[in-house]
């Protein structure tokens, strides 16, 4: 009889490593095939593609799971955290871009269709900013929706060599700022000069071209709410700004 319970225990635990393993393995496959539906994308419109993150990817998961477990759907998490405190709590140590949020269907193809047809989310998947994306999906059959999507995105902390090169001739300040923002660019020779402010929803809320680089360039902010913004300057690195 022991010999028996003890044989039950041990299948029992393999089925259960069994089902945590295909879990993960699914978690997996559906980030994957979400990036290269989005990269594709981007790819059709001249961007350069994502890589998957793993804290992103964790963040992604935790709001998913949130609002599956307690039946709601907002970027405000349950707790009042923002996008930005999730992604900070999961460990990522880049800048949060954007969020996409969907629920109802159980396959990627369909969730990416929803937000594919959604401008606000499409501006999302085709970010210049973002380098970084990070996927979530939590199934709880007592929610309303019962499947819940999270997608996120991010820019990486590390900055490539001419990044580097650049970043040294280009600042802005003060940051925070109130309502005026100075662009200071140094040493920049090149004759197109396209600046955009985007906030964490991915959503361009300035945008503006000129033929010339100026030394210095002024931006008024005092129409854009409280919140955490970044620019982003055709060929210069992006930088975070931060309104108050």
């Amino acid at each position: 009889m022991k010999t028996l319970i003890s044989n039950w225990a041990l299948l029992s635990l393999f089925f259960v490593l069994v089902l945590q393993n295909t879990n993960a393995q699914t978690a997996q496959q559906e980030a994957e095939a979400m990036l290269a539906l989005v990269n594709n994308l981007r790819a059709d419109n001249g961007i350069t593609p994502l890589t998957l993150n793993t804290e992103l990817n964790q963040a992604a998961f935790d709001h998913a799971e949130d609002m599956a477990t307690n039946d709601y759907f907002s970027h405000i998490g349950l707790n009042g955290s923002s996008i930005s405190d999730r992604v900070t709590a999961s460990g990522y140590t880049g800048s949060s871009i954007g969020e996409n949020l969907a629920a109802g269907y159980s396959a990627v193809a369909n969730t990416f269709n929803q937000w594919l047809n959604s401008t606000t989310h499409l501006n999302n998947m085709l970010n210049v900013n973002a380098d970084e994306m990070g996927l979530g999906h939590a199934t709880f059959s007592g929610s309303t929706y019962t499947h819940y999507w999270t997608q996120l995105f991010g820019k990486s902390a590390v900055l490539a060599v001419e990044d580097l090169e650049l970043a040294k001739n280009f600042s802005v300040y003060p940051n925070p700022v109130k309502d005026m923002l100075y662009l200071n660019l140094k040493n920049m020779s090149e004759e197109d000069f396209i600046v955009n402010i985007i906030n964490v929803n991915g959503q361009n809320v300035y945008h503006k071209s000129m033929h010339q680089y100026p030394t210095d360039y002024t931006l008024n902010l005092s129409h854009l709410p409280t919140g955490i913004y970044f620019l982003y300057a055709e060929n210069l690195p992006v930088q975070k700004v931060i309104k108050y």
